[in-house]
């Protein structure tokens, strides 16, 4: 079975319904909720997701959405050494860094996301949900 990461923006494509994105997304959760595939989030993804879900529906479905995604997904935890790591790689933003740090620390074959290019210095393969559909 393949270990993949899943950057948050592939979950908000599906929780709050991106329709350029959302199909190709879905099938991503099925890989991941049928064990297809072992997906991980970062544990700060999660609390984004939650703010950012919170926003734009309401207290009580952002509560449902993590929770829910708790059941599909493995969580990559987050400490103060995840973090200096992730500063010490060659990436401008923290968040795709710290993304980048938890795939190899959970020796991730594929990062699954929107943002690619972000991730131009990785060692492992950046792929958009419809790209590593794809290639699986």
């Amino acid at each position: 079975m393949k270990t993949v990461f899943v950057d948050t923006n592939v979950i908000l494509d599906v929780l709050l319904q991106n329709d350029n994105f959302f199909q190709d997304s879905l099938k991503i959760f099925k890989l991941a909720e049928l064990g297809t595939v072992r997906a991980y989030v970062s544990a700060s993804s999660l609390t984004d997701i939650f703010y950012i879900t919170r926003k734009h529906l309401t207290m009580t479905a952002a509560r449902s959405a993590v929770n829910a995604l708790l059941d599909i997904f493995h969580v990559a935890g987050v400490d103060g050494d995840d973090l200096k790591g992730a500063l010490d790689l060659p990436i401008l933003d923290m968040e795709d860094a710290l993304q980048l740090w938890c795939a190899q620390k959970i020796r991730a074959e594929a990062l699954i996301t929107r943002d690619a290019k972000g991730f131009s210095h990785s060692s492992i393969a950046a792929f958009s949900p419809a790209d590593f559909l794809e290639s699986y």
